[in-house]
């Protein structure tokens, strides 16, 4: 069955099996019709095997559809939407299918003000591309094509910007990354000189090819784990291979959840008296502990980093982000960014003059248990019924599946846009007890209860 799947995330797939050339040049032409002729559009790419070839297609069907196209080549995501929102393009396309193994490839699609895709946008996307839509212009209107080198250095100007620049330099960090192979090894050792930040690191070769399993995990960061400990650094990095994603490695080598990463972030942003704050519904609770004790509010949105970045411009809150290792701050740059992640984590270590480890151990302790159930759809109002049941003082949550929130953790359960799956998240301050959260929750939905 071909694996092709389109949703607010992008159009991603196995190459020969649901994405393929001809694929990637029917989405991009109706991408095109999303936006007059000689609009100016983005292209950047991770460092896939396959990304050079999709780039050429992606390049070569926005010209001939009259558009303007602005290459800043291999790049972080979070450098290419800000690069979207700094040059006032129309909008951009980011090849790189994130987390994904190296047989995906994905076109993430970006819109104005460096914002992907909202999901009216992707309706009208998907109408143009099931109608098999193109716009190929006469000689003299094909679109112009540029290259921009140094986008990169651009981002991480913005990001010093932002941030006490000698506060960090003044504790002379020494810190261990892993690369993945991924566009970090672009980007982030820029950033970490310019901060003044001595870096051991693994995995930093430009391969076409993924080290080990892309997505941070427990598992994929067992050799981060080891380099910290050997070389005693004060922190361990890692980032997925498209650098939007951050997860963190304490100094005893210590490999902690991603959830900490946007907790840490948001420690450092409510020290100085910044604002309010958004996040998806499954992120974790302790934001919330931390926001309740800094005097700060969050709101939950939808899952998927359009809508948090939507709820939090919209609202004018100051930040937002997701459980899963992402920073957005607007201020800096419209998407998650794990450059801004790194650089706000070593001046949250610098200001609070104590290791990460100390740090952590402050904040609220939380475990979160994820399961998947292999069934098309529940039947959500039977669903919300019987979970009222269970738990008769709970707080529901129903704007993207069903959020039930408990005096002492909560339930999410959610069916996937993209899978015939149902996922199911739980939170408690026990690991235990999570996963009694999840045990009800499936036994409701197979009505053994």
């Amino acid at each position: 069955m071909p694996t092709l799947k389109t949703s607010i995330s992008g159009i991603r797939g196995i190459i020969g099996d649901g994405l393929d050339i001809r694929t990637v040049v029917d989405y991009t032409s109706a991408f095109a019709g999303l936006f007059p002729k000689k609009a100016k559009i983005l292209v950047a790419r991770d460092t896939r095997l396959t990304g050079e070839s999709i780039v050429n297609a992606v390049i070569s069907t926005l010209t001939a559809s009259g558009i303007n196209v602005i290459d800043i080549g291999i790049t972080p995501t979070p450098t290419a939407l800000y690069m979207v929102e700094k040059l006032k393009l129309h909008g951009g396309i980011m090849v790189s299918a994130s987390h994904n193994p190296i047989e995906w490839n994905a076109l993430k699609l970006i819109g104005k003000g460096g914002k992907f895709l909202d999901e009216k946008s992707v309706i009208e996307l998907n109408k143009l591309y099931d109608k098999k839509y193109s716009r190929f212009v006469k000689a003299l209107e094909t679109g112009t094509y540029q290259k921009i080198d140094d986008a990169i250095e651009q981002h991480i100007k913005r990001i010093v910007r932002f941030i006490d620049i000698d506060k960090i330099k003044k504790r002379n960090f020494k810190v261990a990354c892993d690369y993945v192979n991924g566009t970090g090894l672009f980007a982030t050792p820029k950033l970490l000189k310019v901060l003044g930040v001595k870096e051991i690191s693994i995995n930093k070769e430009w391969t076409g090819k993924f080290s080990h399993i892309a997505e941070p995990s427990a598992n994929s960061m067992k050799s981060l784990s080891e380099l910290v400990k050997k070389n005693k650094v004060d922190i361990g990095f890692t980032q997925d291979p498209d650098a939007d994603r951050l997860a963190i490695v304490l100094n005893d080598g210590t490999i902690v959840s991603e959830e900490y990463t946007l907790v840490l972030c948001a420690k450092y942003l409510w020290s100085i008296g910044k604002g309010n704050a958004a996040v998806n519904l499954s992120t974790s609770r302790m934001i919330d502990d931390l926001a309740k004790e800094k005097g700060y509010s969050v709101d939950r949105t939808k899952i998927g980093e359009i809508n948090v970045s939507s709820h939090v411009v919209k609202n004018r809150l100051y930040f937002g982000g997701e459980g899963n290792g992402g920073i957005i701050v607007p201020a800096v740059s419209p998407g998650r960014d794990s450059l801004l992640g790194i650089a706000l984590i070593l001046e949250l270590m610098a200001k609070e003059n104590k290791t990460i480890k100390e740090i952590i151990e402050e904040i609220p302790k939380y475990e979160i248990v994820k399961e998947k159930l292999e069934v098309a759809k529940i039947d959500e109002n039977s669903f919300l019924k019987n979970i009222k049941l269970k738990y008769p003082k709970s707080k529901i949550n129903s704007i993207d599946g069903i959020k039930i929130d408990l005096e002492n953790g909560w339930l999410h359960v959610r069916s996937s846009n993209t899978e015939p799956i149902v996922r199911i998240i739980a939170e408690a301050k026990s690991k235990k007890e999570a996963k009694e959260f999840i045990k009800n929750a499936i036994d409701i939905i197979k009505k053994k209860k």
